[in-house]
């Protein structure tokens, strides 16, 4: 089983722009509705490290809310 923690997502938005939760599920290895993906992203959002900007369910758009990551 793959581990996600929030420094392995923060890299991919890093090297991305914006990332949609199905890009960022197939580059972690793992299902869209995988309960460990939705607790990081959640805990980044309630941290203030991203931010949603649009979409709904898989498509979803996310960005870095700061430059520091």
């Amino acid at each position: 089983m793959n581990t996600i923690s929030s420094e392995s997502v923060l890299k991919l938005f890093r090297q991305d722009t914006f990332l949609d939760l199905r890009k960022l599920a197939v580059r972690l290895g793992v299902d869209t509705a995988n309960s460990m993906l939705t607790a990081v992203i959640g805990n980044l959002q309630r941290n203030g490290k991203i931010r949603r900007i649009g979409g709904k369910g898989r498509h979803t758009l996310y960005v870095l809310a700061t430059f520091e990551g």
